[in-house]
């Protein structure tokens, strides 16, 4: 709250949803409406909103309320609260933040429902701080009570954290009964409504995040511990308006990565895994059979599906193309390698109108005036496709063409150094142990995978942390089921179900690796090799 230029902070769409999902986005929430408004009148509509929400509420709030807003003079990104805020929303209360005042032990109790908290009291307190309520007088100025909702200081608090599957139970058993015109009133919400219309002209609304961030906001990159540099490559590429793929080690973490990358820069992903089957079909879309409008006793008819590259693009995600050279590129891209490029296509369908006409389909990069006969999908500015490929598969699978690659950004995530590798499965380990000691597992899979000299990366064979992380939870998970298990059963097993199928098709490495195994299985070394035979293809 400041008349000051310099304490403006800046504040747009992307730090708006990183709050939302933060605080008012469950697990297990639609993925198209991943925010709940779980407080106030809901208005007959459902209370779930898009990923489109924080965008609209922003361009609202800051236009229709000058006297609550203040824009910094030489940033145009920079925003501060006016002076005297609070008295200005006391003046319409419900036009501003709805019911007020607004139950600080109900939005306490909703925040901290997962946490270990004493007594509502003392979550009460957690809030006023955590939001610094009394700093700007919210609560002297009646914006906030910490008045009790329907007793709500008196709900038991239960020795567990509530589980995910009873808060949608919750939430779904309180959503409001729509009425006949509720689908109507929710259209704006819908996800597949990304621009507004001024003068005719079709804009796209503010993004929901920003590439323009920083690399220090990447923050721990969701749990991937040494991937600092690719990450940064991969935001600058970004930044540079291009699309990127992730190459690398099985296991090093590059699907993970990529929707790290995008949920800290604020923008929605959805993950998919690219298969040799794909066509333009699975990609743009195509002609599919629908119901007919009229109900039972009409004739299905057909109307345009979109693929999973347009549909991503109308519900406004960016797209994520797990082992992408699966797919045969060429063949499945078709008129998408022209909108990669940045530039505009008519693709060669048509869609049914409300009004029972067909008009062709446009995905559209820049702004423009409607067109008789062409249905616009905006492609929003910031959309990007990210992929994931592994090295291993470079000459077994697809290849991609240059008319491709020259549209992404290719980041090398390489395998973690040797004490970020060990220091991750030794914490999985310690994660795991209970009752059960892996010390002695732990210790040959850290000196197998990890070192570079006399490991698995010296014979030519690098292998990320996911799978001795998975060997692991195998080992666990034996010797807890059977406590007479052996340390020797054990390895034998974790070797054959997650190492051996590694190597399938790699003959030249056959002898290699039965070298740095055959010291840790013992007397079972022998039928090991027989699991990898089948694997490699040697013959014994």
């Amino acid at each position: 709250m400041s008349a000051n230029d310099a304490e403006a902070l800046r504040f747009g769409a992307r730090n708006e949803n990183m709050l939302m999902t933060e605080c008012f986005s469950p697990l297990g929430a639609p993925a198209d409406r991943p925010f709940l408004m779980p407080f106030g009148p809901h208005e007959g509509r459902l209370r779930w909103r898009d990923h489109q929400y924080a965008g609209r509420s922003l361009q609202r709030q800051r236009k229709d309320r000058p006297n609550i807003y203040r824009q910094a003079s030489e940033d145009n990104k920079r925003w501060a609260l006016q002076p005297g805020y609070p008295n200005e929303i006391l003046r319409s209360p419900a036009e501003i933040v709805g019911e007020a005042p607004v139950c600080i032990p109900a939005l306490a109790a909703w925040c901290y429902r997962t946490q270990n908290v004493p007594s509502v009291d003392s979550a009460v307190e957690t809030f006023i701080e955590e939001f610094h309520l009394t700093r700007d007088g919210l609560i002297q100025a009646g914006v906030f009570t910490r008045d009790d909702l329907d007793n709500l200081g008196s709900i038991p608090l239960g020795d567990e954290p509530i589980d995910d599957a009873s808060v949608l139970d919750l939430i779904a058993a309180h959503q409001p009964d729509r009425p006949m015109d509720a689908e109507k009133s929710d259209k704006d919400l819908s996800g597949e409504h990304l621009t507004v219309h001024k003068s005719g002209v079709i804009v796209p609304l503010e993004a929901p995040g920003s590439w323009e961030i920083d690399p220090d906001e990447l923050g721990n990159l969701c749990g991937l511990v040494g991937l600092e540099e690719p990450a940064s490559r991969a935001l600058a590429a970004l930044r540079a308006g291009m699309h990127v793929i992730f190459t690398g080690p099985p296991g090093t973490g590059k699907t993970r990565l990529a929707g790290c990358v995008c949920k800290r820069a604020g923008f929605p992903s959805w993950t998919i895994p690219a298969t040799d089957q794909w066509t333009t079909f699975d990609t743009i879309g195509g002609y599919f059979p629908t119901p007919s409008a009229t109900g039972e006793g009409g004739a299905d008819r057909l109307d345009f599906l979109p693929g999973t590259v347009v549909d991503s693009i109308i519900k406004g995600q960016c797209l994520i193309v797990d082992e992408i050279n699966r797919a045969d590129i060429d063949k499945a891209f078709g008129e998408l390698f022209t909108l990669l490029t940045g530039n505009t296509v008519t693709l060669p369908y048509r869609r049914r109108s409300d009004d029972g006409g067909f008009r062709r389909i446009r995905l559209q990069i820049d702004v423009g005036l409607p067109e008789d006969g062409i249905e616009v999908i905006p492609v929003p500015p910031w959309w990007r496709m990210l992929g994931a490929m592994n090295d291993a598969d470079k000459a077994s699978l697809k290849r991609l063409s240059l008319a491709f690659v020259r549209r992404f950004a290719f980041v090398a995530v390489p395998l973690p150094t040797q004490e970020h590798y060990e220091t991750v499965l030794r914490k999985e380990a310690a994660m795991l142990t209970p009752g059960i000691s892996l010390t002695l597992i732990c210790d040959e899979l850290v000196k197998l995978f990890s070192d570079h000299t006399s490991g698995f990366p010296a014979i030519g064979m690098p292998l990320g942390p996911a799978i001795p992380m998975a060997m692991l939870r195998q080992a666990h998970s034996e010797f807890k089921m059977d406590h007479d298990r052996t340390y020797e059963q054990v390895v034998r097993s974790v070797f054959e179900l997650y190492l051996a199928p590694q190597f399938q098709g790699r003959a030249d490495l056959h002898s290699a690796a039965l070298g740095l195994l055959e010291p840790l299985l013992g007397e079972g070394s022998e039928a090991f090799a027989k699991v990898l035979s089948v694997w490699t293809g040697v013959v014994s």
